[in-house]
C-alpha cells in the first residue's frame, strides 16, 4: 500500500490530523484547566477543521 502525499492525496490530511490530535492530548495532560487550555484545544479543533474543509474541497 502506498501513501499518497502529493497535493489532492489523502496522506497529507491524515498526518496533519494525527499531528494535531498528539497536540490536543499533550495539551490535555500538560495545560492546567481553565482559559488557556480551552483556548489551546479551540486553536487546534480550528486547525482541524481547516485541514479537514481544505481537504473537502480539492475533492
Amino acid at each position: 500500500m502506498q501513501v499518497d502525499f502529493g497535493p489532492a492525496g489523502d496522506g497529507r490530511m491524515v498526518v496533519a490530523l494525527a499531528v494535531l490530535g498528539v497536540l490536543a492530548i499533550l495539551a490535555w495532560q500538560t495545560i492546567e484547566p481553565g482559559k488557556f487550555r480551552s483556548v489551546t484545544l479551540l486553536l487546534l479543533g480550528f486547525f482541524a477543521f481547516r485541514v479537514t474543509l481544505g481537504r473537502l474541497r480539492s475533492r
